[in-house]
Formats: structure tokens, C-alpha cells, sequence
């Protein structure tokens, strides 16, 4: 089989997009292949697929079905810059376009605003991104100080000022299973508070992925929403530093969060044909 593929770095969350369409069916067995160092070496694998909403552009299905916000980064920078047209990514006229997609693991539509970089294959890209159904904030021996952040198509938990290790997935599976939080997909943020250092794990039911991700885009807003609730204030550019990278998060409050954004640089490493059985 051959399948066309564009491949971006969103602050180091490498993430392929897989442009061919394919049977939802096959996204979890070629998703674990394509990740793999003798294939594309990516963090991450989204589907393109058409939009549902009159007003989207393309709709993108991630590889378990979860929410990503780099995935619809890449996807928005792909469209802004000529791949959803011509298959060829160029600089697009003008400084800034409008780019409104889907996303798996969110019923609505989400806005991007893609900004022209230089190199040609670098852009800014922020996004708005959907706002969090509960968080919760709560303190164990084994966990320390924890924020639940639930979204529709993902659950982050953020461990306050602990060092990341391995022994905290498990941990954290027993305690979202205890808590009746078991969930297909969520993610383990281990935040210093003092250098605003974010170190993030992701975890996909569906291909059996656990990945210490370089960045995490929805982690990001994740964090900074837990933090605007629990100062009771708009959050405005917060920079996460992350392993690959830094995000911008933005959290709009009033008396409850009422708007999110995610904003980083993208850059296009490599496009092509990738061959699989």
C-alpha cells in the first residue's frame, strides 16, 4: 500500500498526516507502524478525512480517536499553505489566513489563525481549543498536589512540582480506574512551578501507545486552564517550556473559563509516499 503523508514538528510533538483516505478500521494498526523508527519516527498519526460542518475545510481523525492540539495545528498549517489544494506546501499570499477544521474527540469546529514564518516551511499557528467539562483539584500520598483536567476527547492530570517518572503511570491508571475516570485516552503533566517546565506523557488505548511526548498541545491549555481556575483569572500568552520546545496558552475567565487558545511555531520536515503492508 501506498499512502501520502506530510509529516510536521510542533515544539518537538512530531506528528504525521496521513493525507490518503483509508477504512477507520486500519488507523490503529497503521498508526503503530507508521510511529515506528523504521517507518516515519513520529510521535503521533492523524487521518485525513472530510468535514461534516459546512464551514470546515477537512476533519482530522487521530489514530485512537482523541483530541490532539498540535495534530490540528499541523492539520490548519497544512491547509493554509497550499496541501489541500496542490499537494505542494508554499508560503501563502498575505501574512496571516483563516483555517476552520474538525477534529476527533471534539463535536465542534475549531479556528486557526496560521501566520507566514520564514523559512517557507515554518508558520505560527494558534488555535482556539475547547474548553474543559470538569477539573478537579485534590491531594493523595502517592500523587502529592493533582489537578483532573476532562475534556470530551482526552484527560490530562497534572502532578504539581513532581519529577517525572515511569512508576507515576501506573499510579495514575489505578487512581482514574478508582475514580471512575477510566478513560481511552489521557495524559500525565508533571509541572515545575517554579521554572514553568512541563514534562508530558500520553497514553492511546486504541494502538497501545505510552509516549513521553517532546510537547503536548492540549496538555498545555490543560495546565493553564488549572491554573486560571485556581487564581480565579485570565491567563494571557502563559510560555510553557516542554522538552521540544515552548507553547503559548491563553485562558479567558469570568467566573468560569469562556475561551481557550494554543499557539506555537510548525515546522514541515518532510512530505512524501510511504510504503506498508
Amino acid at each position: 500500500m501506498e499512502l501520502k503523508f506530510v509529516k510536521y514538528n510542533p515544539s518537538g510533538n512530531t506528528t504525521i498526516l496521513i493525507i490518503d483516505p483509508l477504512p477507520r478500521k486500519r488507523y490503529s494498526d497503521i498508526a503503530a507502524k507508521i510511529m515506528t523508527d523504521t517507518y516515519l519516527c513520529a510521535e503521533q498519526v492523524g487521518f485525513l478525512e472530510k468535514a461534516e460542518h459546512p464551514k470546515a475545510l477537512a476533519r482530522l481523525q487521530m489514530m485512537g480517536g482523541e483530541f490532539c492540539g498540535n495534530a490540528s495545528r499541523s492539520l490548519a498549517a497544512w491547509i493554509a499553505m497550499g496541501g489541500m489544494e496542490s499537494g505542494k506546501i508554499h508560503n501563502f499570499e498575505g501574512d496571516k489566513k483563516e483555517v476552520i477544521i474538525e477534529m476527533s474527540g471534539y463535536r465542534g469546529i475549531l479556528t486557526a489563525v496560521v501566520q507566514n514564518q520564514q523559512p517557507g516551511y515554518r508558520c505560527n499557528v494558534a488555535i482556539e481549543m475547547p474548553l474543559p467539562s470538569d477539573i478537579y483539584h485534590g491531594r493523595n500520598d502517592q500523587l502529592g498536589d493533582y489537578s483532573i483536567v476532562v475534556y470530551e476527547g482526552i484527560l490530562h492530570v497534572i502532578l504539581w512540582n513532581k519529577t517525572a517518572a515511569d512508576a507515576y503511570v501506573h499510579i495514575v491508571k489505578d487512581f482514574l480506574k478508582k475514580e471512575q475516570l477510566d478513560t481511552d485516552c489521557f495524559g500525565i503533566l508533571f509541572y515545575n512551578s517554579a521554572t514553568s517546565q512541563m514534562t508530558p506523557v500520553v497514553y492511546v488505548r486504541a494502538v497501545g501507545s505510552l509516549t513521553w511526548e517532546k510537547s503536548c498541545g492540549s496538555g498545555t491549555v490543560a495546565l493553564v486552564s488549572a491554573l486560571a481556575q485556581r487564581e480565579g483569572r485570565t491567563i494571557k500568552n502563559m510560555q510553557i517550556h516542554q522538552p521540544g520546545g515552548e507553547l503559548f496558552a491563553s485562558i479567558d475567565w469570568n467566573g468560569g473559563i469562556i475561551a481557550a487558545k494554543l499557539a506555537g511555531d510548525i515546522d514541515i520536515t518532510a512530505a512524501g509516499t510511504i510504503y506498508i503492508d
